[in-house]
């Protein structure tokens, strides 16, 4: 009996040490778009009723842009660090921005052989309650759940193997960290943009020459003036290195409830001092790392 109680209260306190540390997910009665995936995409069917694309469409330009990131992304980037500033709706409540430190490695494979596995590394710098914070992911390892030291004000050390796709994981941030990282925004902007390209009511603007921290961009603006199922955004914005077919910034805003009001954001992320081909060793995406402080198993 007394081994019985006592496997009772230790579940029990680690249950409520769960909910303490990563909280409830609300389902929210808000309007706010869904995360942008594949699968989300895909389930969009065309509506007949909203006008057919011209001839070119306004996104042709932007898709080629896009397409140029991604493939200079993809065959000439191994890996990178940045700092990324973010900034997101969750639930319907505009979330305050957060700053970090990442490191990134993109998945390379030759000859068939996998030699490098996505990879990814946070350590949060702020705000207070996740100062110091840091994540841990590399694709096919650990059954593919990411490590997480809590960090913050209380029970900082606190280090769990955590679904990247769950519940506890998805209440800070609108997308899983396996679909994190440049590469991964620019594939879901193709993805958009290729549904997009069925509809018409899209305009586009380019403009030149813009700053972002210092640095010379284009900036990619989209439009769908009306609200449609079939749409995910009304704005939104990139801006992409003049020097290189890096984006740098990504903005993206709901349609606003009325006439007068601005829109709403709904994301936006800055990548600041970005370097390329740093060339990360293995034992970087780790846990046991002698830089990191994670619990060690």
């Amino acid at each position: 009996m007394f081994n019985m109680v006592y496997r009772f209260a230790v579940h029990t306190a680690l249950a409520m040490c769960l909910l303490f540390v990563f909280g409830h997910r609300a389902h929210s009665q808000t309007s706010e778009p869904r995360t942008v995936t594949t699968k989300r995409i895909e389930s969009l069917p065309r509506q007949p009723d909203i006008p057919p694309p011209p001839h070119p469409h306004p996104l042709t330009p932007v898709m080629e842009l896009a397409q140029e990131s991604l493939l200079f992304l993809k065959t000439g980037v191994q890996d990178y660090s940045c700092r990324i500033v973010k900034q997101e709706r969750i639930d319907g409540q505009l979330k305050p921005m957060e700053f970090m430190d990442a490191k990134v490695r993109h998945s390379i494979i030759r000859n068939g052989q996998i030699v490098q596995r996505a990879s990814l590394y946070l350590h949060f710098l702020g705000p207070e309650d996740v100062h110091d914070r840091e994540v841990l992911w590399v694709e096919g390892n650990n059954n593919g759940r990411m490590v997480v030291r809590r960090g913050g004000t209380r029970f900082e050390y606190l280090t769990l193997d955590l679904d990247p796709a769950g519940d506890a994981a998805l209440q800070y941030s609108r997308y899983p960290v396996s679909e994190s990282g440049i590469l991964n925004m620019i594939t879901k902007l193709i993805d958009v943009g290729t549904h997009d390209l069925q509809y018409g009511e899209c305009s586009v603007q380019i403009f030149e020459n813009v700053k972002v921290d210092g640095r010379l961009c284009k900036c990619v603006q989209v439009v769908h003036p009306h609200r449609r199922s079939v749409f995910l955004f009304h704005i939104v914005r990139i801006f992409i290195l003049n020097d290189s077919p890096v984006p740098v910034r990504y903005e993206a805003y709901d349609w606003p409830d009325k006439d007068s009001a601005e829109p709403p954001l709904i994301e936006q992320y800055t990548f600041q001092n970005i370097q390329l081909n740093i060339g990360f060793s293995d034992a970087e995406f780790t846990r046991n790392y002698s830089h990191y402080k994670f619990r060690h198993k």
